[in-house]
């Protein structure tokens, strides 16, 4: 036995593998309005949470308890209305079949801490009808086993790969909460659980078992516009024949292209030879735009790796219709990019190898190199000249995960990063005309705590150097608030709050180009001609989760306030106009598919920058307003705003 740890322990520790220039009174003015919203904003959060939120309670309501419970009573009438219904609505909390796993929490986990791991199991449950909690469920209506048929599952090698535990190895909880958040990160996998199970007759052993459920992963798009002569088809598979890999491919139709059409694809290879590294090889082309390269790298996806980089070699061809050369005609621009980075991670003191062995300092390093091949013949602002730049990154990173439901989700299993980083940046760019050195800062600091719930709060500033003035001066102010769970019945809800103060200026190209659109700050808000140099936004929305699903798809209603202010540089940022949207909406997806969520939102806005500005409009999302892991360590980048 003795001998077997010392092995064990021997494995453990071999690891795994572009403002303006700042006077004095420009510099005060803005440094005023940062303090004062900084404070403003943390004031709000602080005195609003507790009105918001409270603690996650379930309160009884008879009205909406009633109403579900009628519904599901009328399902299980003997009559056809009733069957129909039965098969296609599904009451979230009713018991299903089959035996249900005991939840193997932190404390029980770590009973078998320090015994041999004997045996990994591998098991992949049918993308309709099991789950990780109930691996063992049969009931399914005809139209789930279709879809179980067609799907190609993973392969369990594939999953077993990602594992960072070996047969053989001392039992660590840590890894085993580390390996089930690894697996459902990857797009194709709906969620993941790893059981610990004890050997009859045997005390110094444990048997692992691994359940995964697939999402359906292969999606598909046509479009065609009748007016233009315009179409495109597309497929997309993220789990291709079941080996992790992604394969893309859409054809473009157009009368605008040379021959009528042009096409693009992708091909993405995931863990090569269980290193973590992911490969890409991919071509796009379009009427201004053609390219295409290779890359291959990994960033630190866990805390407990050392090394990370990556490598990528792009080619591009650009056609810009706003470059015209001296005959009238379009210019065009062709460049070659290499792009090269590593990363190291470490911790100044020694862990043992039974404890989260989390490397929390890191130091990286990144060359971009670019050299163009054609460039337009006026180039008055150096916008096309051979560069090198060269970034540094040192800093420390302490993240943990916290597993929730229903906050970007629709009730899957969601691993919520909570991190302590300060980053420090520099870099230098070393051009045909001219070189200049880059410096800049990023923070972040998110918690959770129980009674109220989840804050972030982050700072970014960077900004270039030359001839005694800062150039694309770039600095962001940022916090952010989701509450816990509020449980009336069977609906669920919860708040989301959160601001942004942005501002960013270059004395050599100093139009504004910020805006308050869209996901800019104001949803269902567009009003192109409203740009400024610096913004401050603030977003509320209240998501109320339905305790029913229809063939899968479940359902949230959403409620949104969106306020909005926007300046030029000169201006003060309080005395601008605030503009305003409202609206209602809903998001429903199926979480078993690839296919993305659809969000439908009417909204209002008492007043717009033109006479003419619509006051209502309708409109659609695919993606998520709200993002909080914003502290992921990656390849290093300069401050820019998203």
């Amino acid at each position: 036995m003795d001998k077997l740890k010392r092995i064990a322990n021997k494995k453990n520790k071999l690891g795994f593998y572009q403002q303006h220039m700042l006077n004095p009174m420009n510099l005060k003015n803005n440094l005023s309005e940062f303090i004062y919203l900084f404070l403003t904003i943390s004031i709000f959060i602080i005195c609003t949470s507790d009105c918001l939120i409270g603690q996650e309670k379930i309160v009884e309501s008879k009205d909406t308890s009633n109403v579900v419970q009628e519904i599901k009573d009328y399902s299980e009438k003997d009559n056809f209305f009733s069957k129909i219904l039965k098969s296609i609505i599904v009451i979230d909390d009713e018991q299903q079949s089959g035996i249900t796993l005991p939840d193997p929490d932190k404390k029980i986990i770590k009973k078998f801490t320090g015994k041999i791991i004997r045996k990994i199991n591998i098991e992949i449950l049918d993308v309709f009808g099991a789950s990780v909690n109930n691996p063992k469920d049969t009931v399914r209506s005809w139209l789930q086993d279709v879809g179980n048929t067609l799907h190609i599952n993973t392969k369990e090698w594939l999953i077993k790969n990602k594992l960072i535990f070996f047969e053989g190895q001392i039992f660590i909880p840590f890894y085993i909460l580390e390996s089930e958040r690894i697996i459902r990160e990857s797009p194709y996998i709906y969620d993941v659980r790893i059981i610990p199970k004890p050997i009859e007759n045997t005390v110094d052993s444990v048997d692992i078992m691994v359940y995964v459920q697939d999402i359906w992963s292969l999606n598909g798009s046509a479009s065609y516009s009748p007016g233009n002569k315009t179409g495109r088809v597309s497929i997309d598979d993220i789990n291709f024949l079941g080996y992790g890999n992604r394969f893309y491919g859409g054809l473009n139709f157009d009368r605008k292209l040379t021959q009528g059409w042009d096409w693009d694809g992708r091909y993405t290879f995931d863990n090569i030879a269980r290193t973590f590294l992911s490969g890409n090889i991919y071509y796009a082309s379009d009427v201004y735009s053609e390219q295409y390269g290779v890359s291959v790298g990994r960033d630190f996806f866990s805390q407990i790796i050392s090394w990370a980089g990556g490598l990528e070699q792009r080619w591009q061809n650009t056609r810009y219709p706003e470059i015209l050369n001296t005959s009238g005609l379009i210019e065009t621009v062709r460049f070659n990019q290499q792009d090269y980075w590593l990363g190291y991670a470490f911790n100044l003191r020694q862990i043992d190898s039974s404890e989260e062995n989390k490397n929390a300092f890191n130091i990286s390093g990144r060359i971009t190199r670019n050299v163009y091949s054609q460039k337009p013949r006026k180039d008055t602002l150096n916008l096309f000249q051979d560069n090198t730049f060269y970034l540094g990154r040192i800093g420390y990173s302490n993240r943990k995960y916290h597993q929730d439901h229903y906050i970007f989700g629709l009730g899957k299993t969601e691993d919520i990063p909570l991190v302590h980083m300060i980053t420090f940046l520099y870099g230098y760019e070393v051009g045909s005309n001219s070189s200049r050195p880059y410096y800049g800062l990023k923070t972040g600091y998110s918690f959770h705590n129980y009674p109220l719930g989840y804050f972030y709060g982050g700072f970014q500033i960077g900004a270039f150097r030359s001839n005694q003035k800062w150039l694309n001066l770039t600095y962001i102010l940022e916090v952010m608030y989701f509450s816990n769970l509020n449980v009336v019945g069977k609906w669920k809800w919860r708040h989301y709050i959160g601001s942004r103060y942005s501002y960013r200026y270059d004395p050599i190209r100093p139009h504004d180009i910020l805006n308050i659109n869209n996901e800019g700050g104001i949803r269902g808000f567009s009003d192109n001609y409203l740009k400024g140099a610096k913004k401050l936004v603030l977003n509320y929305e209240v998501d109320i989760f339905a305790p029913f699903q229809l063939l899968g798809f479940k359902l949230a209603f959403i409620t949104f306030a969106d306020l909005g202010l926007i300046s030029s540089n000169n201006n003060t940022l309080f005395t601008s106009k605030l503009y305003q949207g409202y609206g209602i909406g809903f998001r429903i997806k199926n979480e078993h598919l690839i296919f993305p969520a659809f969000q439908f939102m009417f909204g209002f806005y008492p007043n717009t920058s033109q006479e003419d500005g619509k006051k209502f409009n309708a409109f659609h999302q695919n993606v998520t307003y709200y993002h909080f892991n914003k502290s992921k360590v990656s390849i290093p980048t300069i401050v820019t705003i998203e």
